[in-house]
């Protein structure tokens, strides 16, 4: 018996109003590692296909867009993996943990779910997400704060690209009084609750202002354009900024994000390099790895992130500095206002030293019977288009103690993807993704479901509106 799904939205819509524009089917460009390749949908063969491509984009619990965050990859893929390799209690670990996609799935099918992330706003969305509060804590807590809330007990004057963002009446020295006296360090509602604030200090207004669930004047989600930028835009466009209660938009967000409940097992979410790995995760611990390394051009997180990492209390440049160097390469960065996809430049040599360190820091943790799927973008710009997930694996798999076992094609849709919003001018989005898969055996591990259709009918049926069907046969 089909069940109805949707094929057709697959990657993360814009947060800004964009131009129509016109779908071309994905061109099928020729490979010289065919043999470890498989077919896309809707030809699926045997389990190791990409099956997720069949859910809904709508799948995920809504603790999943706490906060937008660019380069995520969506919930159904890690879903798919621990369905079919882990049982439950089993580790799940990410050590490129992002906004926390893979430990919250892992946490919601009652694994333990560990993130693992050197940037300061995505170990706060995991932490956050893993082991979180419950909501009458939350509430309770952010009441408190309401209560204790003076102008006077604010020590730190923002800055002026922060003050043209908000009001300076009531908004910004509510969020300012948060700022000040929150202590995510020490108190999990408070982490929570800054977690949540980040996903909505800034955003689009809808047609009535007063009905924004956002805090700034109308500006995208998914990023933060640079001050520059920003400045410019406000003044030609007349940008009001309205005297909205950061409290009570905070308390509307919080019963927002607990309306589907918590996951029943508990995580963690570390903020460290993803090649110390070993100091917060056991040796041989994990049963599998999901993740999605640094690609060959990366975005910069700290500067499309200032507004947020502001609220954080942290430095733009230290967190740019601080991943920059986990590659130790020097990186060129173009205008944000002028490219918003991949920007930096990092070289190909010096980048497969760093992933052959990371490979080899997630082999000492990966169970004997363990699995690691590592999703790597290809890379396309004016000077060269690299299949990078099979060149760099091809530059390490010598030197490293994992074995793959098949690549997995991803063909992304990115009239989808948020860099599509710079119209003609966007950058060069990644469109296909390489899911390569490992083992450090010589063949995989028995899955759990020799029907990949079962898992994805579970999934289908927590999303609602789907379209299309499941084929009969795999």
């Amino acid at each position: 018996m089909a069940v109805a799904i949707d094929l057709a939205r697959e990657s993360a819509a814009p947060t800004a109003p964009t131009a129509p524009s016109r779908r071309r089917a994905p061109t099928t460009r020729k490979s010289t590692h065919t043999s470890r390749e498989t077919e896309l949908v809707p030809s699926l063969g045997g389990p190791l296909a990409p099956w997720w491509k069949l859910v809904p984009r709508r799948y995920g619990h809504v603790l999943h867009a706490m906060c937008s965050y660019m380069g995520m990859f969506p919930p159904a893929l890690p879903r798919y993996f621990i369905e079919q390799y882990t049982q439950r209690g089993d580790l799940v670990v990410d050590p490129f943990s992002g906004r926390g996609t893979t430990a919250l799935e892992a946490c919601l099918l009652g694994r333990q779910g560990v993130g693992v992330d050197l940037n300061p706003l995505a170990a706060l969305l995991t932490s956050a997400k893993v082991d979180p509060p419950s909501r009458e804590e939350a509430l309770t807590r952010l009441r408190e704060l309401e209560r204790s809330f003076s102008k006077k007990k604010i020590t730190e004057a923002p800055p002026p690209e922060i003050a043209m963002l908000f009001d300076q009446r009531k908004t910004l020295p509510q969020l300012s009084y948060l700022r000040e006296h929150l202590e995510p360090a020490h108190r999990r509602e408070d982490r929570f609750i800054l977690a949540a604030i980040t996903g909505i200090l800034h955003g689009n207004h809808p047609r009535n202002p007063w009905d924004s669930r956002c805090l700034s004047v109308s500006m995208p989600n998914t990023f933060s354009m640079s001050p520059g930028y920003l400045r410019k835009y406000i003044r030609e466009n007349k940008l009001k900024k309205y005297p909205f209660d950061a409290f009570e938009k905070i308390a509307q967000r919080i019963e927002h994000l607990y309306q589907e409940g918590v996951a029943p097992a508990r995580g963690r979410g570390v903020q460290d390099d993803a090649l110390s790995l070993g100091q917060h995760v056991a040796k041989n611990s994990a049963k599998l790895v999901v993740t999605s390394p640094p690609y060959l051009n990366v975005v910069r997180y700290g500067k499309f992130n200032w507004i947020r990492l502001w609220m954080l209390r942290e430095s733009v440049q230290r967190v740019d500095a601080s991943l920059a160097d986990r590659t130790r390469t020097n990186l060129e960065v173009e205008r944000t206002d002028r490219q918003l996809g991949l920007s930096d430049r990092l070289g190909f040599r010096k980048y497969t030293a760093f992933l052959e360190e990371a490979v080899c820091r997630v082999a000492d943790v990966l169970r004997d019977d363990g699995v690691c799927v590592m999703t790597i973008g290809d890379v396309e710009n004016g000077e060269y288009d690299k299949r990078l997930g099979l060149d760099a694996w091809a530059a390490i798999e010598r030197r490293v103690p994992l074995k793959l076992q098949t690549v997995i094609e991803d063909r992304l849709v990115t009239e989808n993807k948020v860099s599509r919003i710079w119209g003609e001018n966007k950058g060069r989005a990644t469109r296909v993704d390489r899911v390569l898969v490992l083992t450090k055996g010589d063949s995989m591990p028995t899955a759990n479901f020799a029907d990949p259709r079962e898992i994805v009918r579970t999934m289908a049926e927590l999303t609602p509106g789907a379209m299309r069907s499941i084929p009969d046969e795999a």
